[in-house]
């Protein structure tokens, strides 16, 4: 879609720069192309921009599976059954929230992606994981009861009001989106 507007620019620019030249001279000319280059890049930087961007749905998504992915690597860590019976219980909503993140990696550019949002999600798993490592497991499992006691009690509605306080808190983090 871009491709196609910087095509018509171009040309436009072209029967522009023609039509000047011929009534105005060569003093114009180079004032309208540096308007229309001006204008060009506003354009480019705008799209770059919103390409990056995170709707409200997009962090909300965002924070619901982080919830999930680190509910998964503590209940695994300290061998616990509330990831799977809090899966089991949300698993339209958690299929919502991927497929919510999924647009999201499609609408900044990814070219796969299904395999840019499952990387994202390894790479929090590692990251938590990571910060596990550090702390003796006991002592995870300890500061991590409160989280697992939620887990447990949350329902759809229940991770859809958790992930919207949370993206709510952490909306300021990512660029918001202007359309």
């Amino acid at each position: 879609m871009i491709e196609l507007l910087l095509k018509l620019v171009n040309s436009w620019v072209s029967c522009v720069i023609a039509v000047v030249d011929r009534v105005w001279g060569n003093a114009m000319r180079k004032l309208m192309l540096a308007a229309t280059l001006f204008a060009a890049a506003s354009f480019q930087g705008a799209s770059a921009a919103d390409k990056q961007c995170y709707s409200p749905a997009d962090v909300e998504a965002e924070q619901a599976i982080l919830f999930q992915t680190n509910i998964m690597v503590i209940s695994s860590a300290c061998k616990d059954t509330v990831y799977g019976e809090f899966r089991a219980r949300n698993k339209d909503a958690i299929i919502r929230y991927q497929k919510a993140m999924i647009d999201h990696f499609r609408r900044t550019g990814s070219r796969n992606a299904q395999s840019e949002f499952d990387r994202w999600n390894t790479s929090l798993a590692n990251e938590i994981s990571l910060k596990q490592g550090a702390v003796p497991m006991a002592q995870v499992c300890q500061q991590a009861a409160e989280m697992m006691k939620l887990a447990s009690t949350l329902d759809a509605k229940g991770l859809h009001d958790y992930a919207v306080a949370k993206a709510t808190s952490a909306a300021d983090s990512h660029p918001r989106c202007t359309k």
